[in-house]
């Protein structure tokens, strides 16, 4: 169960649910993540066999089954009676995707949370942790794996910036996210091959690719390598996150790199590996 800050989910949003019970017109599911009325364990929703898929339905235990975490889209909230009505049908592929491996990122700073509160010298329950530095470092981000992913890059200035935090706490939480966050990287590299013919072409050299480190802050997960091979060649590897912001960091580091070849007369070339 992930905390969240409201009793149930908002109409048009996505949520995890579990399936616990399913009859021939109808599946009913917990919303673990939300409290619902105070006389339930969670809030629960329902699914009405129209709502399972566009095609004609033989057998509604072909498509989901007691135990099976799916997600879903919610249709209509009746806060005062509990009753939440979701679609199966309404969720495609990408939304699927995309809202399980946020709900992992929301399971995992849950976790960090909880590790928290077990840390020694810190007297907080879990909910005690949401309140006074889950919630905050949320309230910053558009979304968990952002949240998380900063705690990892930029974790004291962030929490520098939340009010009512001890430093016990923040040495604390930093320790935790140290030990437990990695973030994946993915790495584009090549040869660049760069001469000038002029008496101080060394030191062109030298500017073009210290220009070209600059097109970015370095940072844990977003950096630029170039390293010497041999006269003429040196090596660029670049490290991001995801394939596409490192091919626009490539774009722009090599851009530098040809406009410094064009201005100086030199000789520029690219081999990517």
């Amino acid at each position: 169960m992930v905390k969240s800050r409201t009793k149930f989910p908002k109409e048009g949003s996505f949520v995890v649910a579990k399936v616990t019970q399913v009859e021939k017109q109808y599946v009913y599911v917990d919303l673990i993540d939300f409290e619902g009325l105070n006389s339930e364990e969670c809030a629960r929703g329902m699914i009405h066999i129209s709502e399972i898929s566009s095609r004609w339905i033989k057998n509604i235990r072909n498509y989901v089954r007691v135990g099976q975490r799916v997600v879903l889209r919610v249709l209509r909230v009746d806060q005062e009676k509990g009753h939440v009505d979701l679609s199966l049908r309404k969720v495609n592929s990408a939304q699927k995707e995309n809202r399980m491996k946020e709900w992992k990122y929301a399971l995992k700073f849950e976790n960090l949370l909880q590790f928290l509160t077990e840390t020694e010298g810190i007297d907080l329950t879990l909910e005690q942790a949401y309140d006074k530095v889950g919630f905050p470092v949320l309230e910053l981000f558009d979304s968990y794996q952002e949240a998380i992913e900063n705690l990892k890059e930029n974790g004291e200035e962030i929490l520098s910036n939340i009010n009512d935090i001890t430093d016990d706490i923040k040495t604390a939480l930093l320790k935790v996210v140290d030990e437990n966050v990695s973030i994946s990287t993915v790495s584009i590299s090549g040869k660049v091959k760069l001469s000038f013919t002029s008496e101080n072409g060394i030191e062109q050299i030298k500017e073009s690719l210290l220009q070209a480190l600059k097109v970015i802050d370095s940072k844990m997960s977003r950096n630029i390598n170039i390293n010497y091979i041999a006269a003429p060649f040196y090596r660029l590897e670049i490290v991001s996150k995801d394939y596409l912001d490192a091919e626009n960091i490539l774009s722009d580091a090599l851009e530098v790199i040809e406009q410094n070849a064009e201005k100086y007369n030199g000789t520029f070339e690219f081999i990517r590996d």
